[in-house]
């Protein structure tokens, strides 16, 4: 699988272990080891990466791939 940078991304959640959390569209302002923050519409979301779906660039990525830190993703490849 191709490193995936998420900063910067536009990203839509499209599955979620949180019904609330299904369709939340932003832009991805911060990526930690289990977590991202999402700026959107209605103010920043904070998602959750094990219990997610997203879309990005009409993809869809299992927010499990996504744990850890953008570093330490890169050193798994």
């Amino acid at each position: 699988m191709n490193h995936i940078i998420l900063l910067g991304k536009q990203v839509e959640v499209i599955q979620s272990s949180n019904r609330y959390e299904v369709g939340i569209k932003g832009l991805v302002i911060e990526d930690t080891k289990n977590t991202i923050k999402v700026r959107t519409e209605n103010g920043v979301k904070i998602l959750i990466k094990n219990s997610i779906i997203l879309m990005i660039n009409d993809k869809k990525i299992d927010g499990n791939l996504l744990i850890g830190k953008e570093e330490e993703r890169i050193k798994r490849m």
